[in-house]
């Protein structure tokens, strides 16, 4: 009988939060993008020479900080929204860079 009370018990306990869905990238592709918790993020391989984007929020423009990096092989980016996503918020991200398709690539936040 000890085992039907505890099993109850065992059946209440919560589970930890899932973790934010983080893009899946396929090694060959040179663009890699999606959401990284409450980010969008990027990478470009090769690196681009020169690189621009525009945003856009559930179709509107969006405001934010984009900050990157460079390596030898690859750029990689992350834009942050002004104000923060929230569920159902769809971001897309065009880039404007040389040899690069230009997207857009989006995504929706969980």
């Amino acid at each position: 009988m000890v085992l039907g009370i505890l099993l109850p018990l065992f059946l209440l306990v919560e589970a930890p939060p899932a973790q934010a869905a983080q893009p899946v990238c396929i090694p060959e592709a040179p663009v890699c993008a999606g959401l990284d918790g409450g980010g969008f993020v990027f990478t470009i391989a090769p690196p681009p020479a020169t690189l621009s984007v525009s945003v856009t929020v559930n179709g509107l423009p969006a405001r934010g900080s984009l900050s990157s990096y460079r390596t030898p092989t690859y750029l990689y980016g992350l834009f942050r929204p002004s104000p923060p996503l929230v569920s159902g918020d769809r971001i897309c991200m065009t880039l404007y860079a040389g040899g690069v398709s230009p997207g857009p690539y989006c995504d929706t936040m969980p």
